[in-house]
C-alpha cells in the first residue's frame, strides 16, 4: 500500500497551492458519497487569505473544491 495514504496521516498537514501559497492546515475531508470522488479539503487558516469569493463553514474554516490533492513531504498541494 506503498500509493495510498490514510485520512489520519492527511489531517494536521499544510495545504498550499501550486505557487507555493500556504492556505492552512487540513482539518476535515468532504467525500461526495454517491461518486466515491473527494470534493472539498476543510482547511484552518490564519483568515490572511480569506475574501468574499471564498466559501466559509459556520466554524470559520476555509472550505476548498477540489476532485485531487497531491501530497509533498510534509505538505498538501491544490491546484
Amino acid at each position: 500500500m506503498a500509493d495510498r495514504m490514510f485520512t489520519r496521516e492527511l489531517l494536521g498537514k499544510d495545504v498550499e497551492t501550486v505557487t507555493g501559497r500556504r492556505v492552512g492546515v487540513l482539518e476535515d475531508l468532504v467525500i461526495d458519497c454517491d461518486s466515491g470522488s473527494l470534493k472539498y479539503l476543510i482547511v484552518s487558516t490564519d483568515n490572511t487569505i480569506i475574501s468574499t469569493t471564498q466559501k466559509v463553514d459556520e466554524f470559520g474554516r476555509l472550505v476548498v473544491a477540489t476532485d485531487c490533492i497531491r501530497v509533498d513531504g510534509d505538505r498538501i498541494v491544490i491546484n
